[in-house]
């Protein structure tokens, strides 16, 4: 709200309404509300724009262009990379499409690698996601669904100023983390695809949690405050061990030694 944005939750937009002169003059929503405005923008979300290829003989097409592991399409030496390319076995915990700059860059590292002659298989491990609103960064790691499904756990930590939040997911059986949303506040993606590759438990990453801190050194660290609402919830009595700080990075990661050829 300090940008100036009122956000309208829970309504969609109904009816854009003519000034009179051709251009708009306002807008209603199904909530009944009216807002004068002079300019709409809608964002509808993508699909591949795959129309021209239809009829394209022995091209496999669904929502968009079939292709497999090695992202070759059913045409023999023939790739597709990029929002247009579907793969047709999704990896765990991604879609078969997606429509986000840095797998356009991955998909296009490993069709060079094939067309070169060394089979390499697409995979663009964990999902992850990175973006900022105005001021506000927003960072998401692993799995982290609009809606939770039956199973998985979470830990929802917020400011109290509403502009700082994290969230951890994780498994209510095993306590196996899953996730991470982060709005506000910089986590490592590094750290964090090894918490969630190595299946680590909640409690063994909360005490750890400084390791995937990265907001500039004077910024205050709120890992504490999520600890003990952890320990709020759940009756226990972590400590945090980890703090912000370069050096036990690198170690967890196991580049310490780059760092200490680097500082001779």
């Amino acid at each position: 709200k300090h940008h100036g944005i009122n956000l309208q939750e829970g309504t969609e937009l109904a009816e854009i309404i003519d000034d009179g002169t051709g251009a708009v003059g306002a807008i209603t929503t199904k909530a009944g509300d009216r807002i004068e405005c002079q300019y709409v923008g809608l964002t509808a979300g993508v699909r591949p724009n795959i129309d021209f290829l239809r009829g394209t003989a022995g091209l496999e097409l669904d929502r968009g262009i079939l292709v497999n592991d090695y992202l070759l399409t059913s045409l023999p030496n023939v790739y597709a990379i990029g929002d247009c390319a579907q793969l047709r076995e999704a990896r765990p915990g991604r879609r078969n499409i997606e429509a986000i700059w840095y797998t356009g860059r991955m998909m296009g590292e490993t069709v060079a690698y094939n067309i070169l002659g060394e089979a390499v298989a697409y995979d663009p491990g964990i999902w992850f996601n990175s973006a900022k609103f105005l001021d506000i960064e927003y960072q998401v790691y692993g799995e982290v669904p609009a809606k939770g499904r039956d199973g998985l756990a979470t830990l929802y930590w917020e400011h109290a100023k509403g502009e700082k939040a994290i969230r951890i997911n994780y498994e209510a059986s095993d306590g196996v983390v899953r996730g991470f949303n982060l709005m506000g506040i910089r986590y490592r993606h590094e750290v964090c695809e090894r918490w969630i590759k190595q299946a680590t438990h909640i409690e063994e990453v909360l005490q750890n949690l400084g390791l995937a801190n990265f907001d500039p050194e004077f910024y205050t660290e709120y890992e504490p405050d999520i600890i003990a609402l952890y320990n709020q919830q759940t009756g226990k009595n972590l400590q945090l061990k980890q703090r912000r700080g370069l050096e036990p990075v690198l170690r967890f990661l196991g580049l310490g030694k780059y760092r200490t050829q680097a500082t001779r």
